[in-house]
């Protein structure tokens, strides 16, 4: 067989087996999902007035890459909206902001490279912004508590095609959560509160 015959064949095979494109260095996940309480009721003070945080929905971006086949790192950047419920004889609904970021470590436990359930470990930050504390935090009456976050979980992953597969995330954010008052003798409330964080989103390599 010449070498132009060889060439022709290669060609030929290039084309109707083509080659899957390598790992790429950075995998970018955008996403959306929902931040919901695990716990209704984080803060009480007399037993008649609570707050309750409800669900929010939250979106963001992961940038991810593997260190080995099972072994990978993520950074979680994330933001969204919802509400506080203040109870005490009234109720009011004040709005609240959230962020968060992440540091997380990914460990595949069962499947390949083309779909897989991984388990998720990591650290982060978390930040409620909610207009009454932010207040109360400015002029020095009090703050709200609960910014170290421990997170815990599991990521499923499916491929699409060679460039873009489907993740989906469900992780526990665990953080301290309640109200510091610089008044009545400096008084502050505070209990574990558990965020179910329930995120889809598609991955692209760069």
């Amino acid at each position: 067989m010449t070498r132009r015959s060889l060439a022709l064949v290669a060609l030929l095979a290039l084309m109707v087996f083509p080659l899957r494109p390598a790992r790429a260095a950075i995998d970018v996940t955008p996403f959306m999902g929902a931040m919901i309480p695990a716990k209704t009721q984080f803060m009480e003070g007399s037993g008649s007035t609570y707050l309750r945080m409800e669900t929010h929905t939250v979106y963001g971006l992961t940038l991810g890459s593997s260190l080995n086949e099972k072994l990978g790192m993520q950074v979680v950047l994330g933001t969204g909206t919802g509400k506080m419920e203040l109870v005490g004889g009234d109720r009011f609904e004040l709005a609240s902001t959230v962020f968060f970021a992440d540091l997380r470590g990914r460990l595949r436990l069962l499947g390949g490279s083309q779909s897989s359930l991984s388990g998720v470990v990591g650290v982060g930050y978390t930040d409620f912004a909610i207009g009454l504390f932010d207040l109360a935090d400015e002029t020095d009456l009090g703050t709200f508590i609960g910014r170290a976050t421990g997170v815990v979980g599991a990521e499923i992953h499916s491929d699409l095609s060679d460039r873009v597969r489907l993740n989906v995330t469900m992780v526990d954010r665990i953080h301290a959560s309640g109200v510091g008052l610089n008044v009545f003798g400096g008084d502050s409330i505070e209990k574990t509160q558990n965020d179910i964080t329930i995120t889809a989103g598609l991955t692209f390599g760069m």
